[in-house]
């Protein structure tokens, strides 16, 4: 009998070893640090209108993103675009990349992909 409860303890804990481990590896395969490069968007005029991308609405997209705080993205050139966020340690660099919205830009962070989201906390951003 005591064989048998240590053998199901053993199988129980093995498993639990397992879920966590999957649980870890599907964490970090979620979240990766990257740097892209793309045109730094106002998501509102971008979603919400059509040919609200390229030099002609610079002017909007930084008006848009800094005045009336709407949200930030980057179109890179293979045509994906990423939500950004300022990380809670630093959030000037979200305002320095509003400040770049309709211009070329590399944007390095952390990206993350949640629920179909796919998302970069900025830790840096460069004007090109």
């Amino acid at each position: 009998m005591k064989r048998m409860i240590l053998a199901a303890t053993a199988v129980i804990l093995a498993g639990s070893l397992l879920a966590h481990a999957e649980t870890k590896t599907k964490k970090a395969a979620a979240s990766s640090s990257v740097t892209l490069t793309g045109e730094i968007l106002d998501l509102s005029c971008y979603l919400g209108h059509d040919h609200s991308a390229g030099k002609d609405h610079a002017k909007c997209a930084k008006a848009c993103l800094t005045g009336k705080g709407a949200s930030a993205g980057l179109l890179t050139k293979d045509g994906k675009v990423y939500l950004l966020v300022g990380g809670h340690d630093n959030g000037d660099v979200y305002k320095t990349a509003c400040n770049l919205g309709g211009e070329q830009a590399k944007v390095t962070g952390t990206k993350s992909d949640k629920g179909g989201l796919q998302a970069i906390v900025i830790e840096k951003v460069e004007k090109l």
